[in-house]
């Protein structure tokens, strides 16, 4: 239920779930950018569907692709000034969407909540990044 709301509160931008990862991954990611396979590595998924994304967000004129300096067959991908301040609205879409969704909890509720999740983030620990495997490499 959370996840249909969070997506419904991209809607009046026009951004997919994914393009929102897109474009958080490069606001993490040095000035310069990142490479498709570099994105591909870091959503899990294959590098032509990165490229779609990475499509659908150039027309959109929220990402540029730039000559790497180091490797002249290489793209970097990086946001435009555009992207950036569509990221602070995303921001902005999902407070306001979480907000909405939480505010049918009070007080108490809200902080035993806390209180559980804090519980289960500590007793799971998420694995880094790089260390999750790709079963498709594996085979």
């Amino acid at each position: 239920m959370l996840r249909g709301r969070w997506r419904d509160s991209l809607t009046p931008l026009g951004i997919t779930p994914h393009q929102s990862r897109v474009l958080t991954l490069l606001s993490r990611a040095d000035k310069i950018g990142l490479r498709n396979s570099q994105l591909a590595e870091q959503l899990h998924i294959a590098a032509r569907s990165t490229t779609e994304v990475v499509d659908q967000l150039e027309a959109k004129e929220l990402v540029v692709r730039t000559p790497d300096p180091a490797d002249r067959r290489a793209t970097l991908i990086a946001l435009s000034a555009t992207g950036r301040a569509q990221l602070g609205e995303l921001a902005e879409l999902r407070r306001s969407s979480m907000d909405g969704y939480f505010d049918k909890l009070g007080d108490e509720d809200r902080a035993e909540l806390t209180r559980l999740l804090a519980i289960l983030d500590r007793e799971n620990p998420r694995p880094v990044r790089g260390a999750c495997k790709n079963p498709a490499k594996e085979n």
